[in-house]
């Protein structure tokens, strides 16, 4: 995923790359990529080095439901733009302060950009934190590990808050017909 600076014509370059799953690792999010990554993207010059990168990436991923546990297939896509300048041109001996514009601002050695490590944090970003196998997902029952969505267990879901009890007291003694 390797974007040559000299070969970026003025118009800008269009880019679409297919990488397969073994390339990237989501484990520690829980994710398992299913099949090619695809990017798309378009670079073009601001001068001889500064270079613009706006893309999309689409990923098919399997993940287990943080409600039920299950796993399931769902796609992930994100959209992304980043301004690559030299290392060079960037002094770092003095100390300066971030502005919001130099958040999307990524550096680059030599004579092309690898797109790999963008691409990378994109599919992290786009990783839900909490996986939801569907929005309706009525999850486990935190008693007897009954799956919710297959059918109602016998439990009693209300658990009452142990805080509360002084008070539940205090109103049950004022409804009472003394």
């Amino acid at each position: 995923m390797e974007i040559k600076i000299q070969e970026i014509p003025p118009e800008g370059l269009l880019l679409s790359f297919e990488e397969e799953p073994e390339h990237w690792d989501l484990s520690e999010r829980g994710f398992t990529i299913n099949g090619p990554v695809h990017v798309r993207a378009k670079a073009i010059k601001h001068n001889e080095e500064e270079v613009y990168v706006r893309g999309a990436i689409s990923a098919e991923v399997i993940a287990e439901c943080s409600r039920c546990l299950k796993r399931f297939t769902s796609r992930i896509e994100s959209d992304f733009h980043s301004e690559y300048v030299p290392r060079t041109a960037v002094q770092t001996e003095e100390e300066r302060e971030l502005v919001q514009e130099d958040l999307d601002v990524l550096f680059y050695e030599g004579e092309s950009i690898d797109l790999r490590e963008e691409v990378e944090g994109q599919l992290i970003l786009a990783t839900p934190m909490r996986p939801l196998c569907s929005e309706e997902c009525r999850g486990l029952c935190p008693q007897c590990g009954q799956d919710l969505n297959l059918k109602q267990c016998a439990c009693v879901q209300e658990i009452p808050d142990p805080r509360w009890a002084e008070l539940k007291e205090v109103f049950k003694k004022k409804s009472s017909p003394n």
